[in-house]
């Protein structure tokens, strides 16, 4: 796996410009795994496509996660910390023996690709199961039972973490989607390379993919002797 650094991460802040959250994360993972294809990657189950994902931002930007996210209750900004460790461990081990049993399948990013243009969330569950139902016709009713085990085969998928409020006390249970933050920060770091290519390349006549190769410790030594 290589990490979105210089070129690379200019080629994924290009590309995922235009494109949704799902694309985005699999155009990260498509350059970052250049021996995999982008169609092998579209279909692992999602709790692998995010474990793929935690491991790409730990060689890129380090194995902490540090961001905000806002009480429920007053809107209080909280503050988290977060070991990648911690969260490959708890997503780790991922069962199919549910797969085996029901004959499903893990929803995976065509699943939710095909599904973006559901009217409602009815709609929207209706799809996946008829694509992840591999032997059952999905005119036929689906039991509580197996829309129970279709949800405990896909909550590897579902990250979360728990925060308290210090202002209301409020016990805080956080969605975490691993694709938009990993992109968030893709977008922050190329738009600040961007930035630091254009005044070094103005300064001393520099290529972009020359300022863009260099380590990160480098340009920074140029860009405070500029601004000396």
């Amino acid at each position: 796996m290589l990490a979105l650094t210089g070129e690379l991460l200019l080629s994924a802040w290009e590309k995922g410009l235009a494109e949704h959250d799902i694309d985005r994360a699999l155009t990260m993972l498509a350059l970052a795994l250049p021996e995999t294809s982008r169609d092998s990657l579209a279909e692992l189950p999602i709790a692998e496509r995010d474990i793929l994902l935690l491991q790409l931002r730990a060689i890129t930007f380090g194995p902490w996660l540090q961001g905000f996210a806002s009480c429920s209750s007053c809107g209080t900004s909280l503050e988290f910390s977060l070991s990648i460790e911690t969260l490959l461990e708890r997503n780790a081990h991922i069962s199919d023996e549910m797969a085996q049993d029901l004959h499903l399948r893990p929803v995976n990013s065509k699943d939710l690709l095909a599904i973006l243009s559901a009217s409602d969330v009815a709609d929207a569950e209706k799809r996946l199961l008829s694509r992840c139902l591999v032997s059952q016709r999905i005119d036929t009713p689906v039991s509580p039972a197996t829309r129970k085990e279709f949800e405990l085969l896909n909550s590897a998928a579902e990250m979360s973490f728990a925060l308290d409020c210090p202002n209301c006390s409020k016990h805080e249970v956080v969605a975490f989607d691993i694709a938009r933050f990993l992109w968030a920060e893709v977008q922050r770091t190329a738009t600040h390379l961007l930035s630091e290519i254009h005044v070094l390349a103005s300064a001393y006549g520099w290529s972009e993919c020359a300022i863009a190769a260099m380590a990160p410790r480098r340009r920074m030594a140029y860009m405070e002797m500029l601004n000396a």
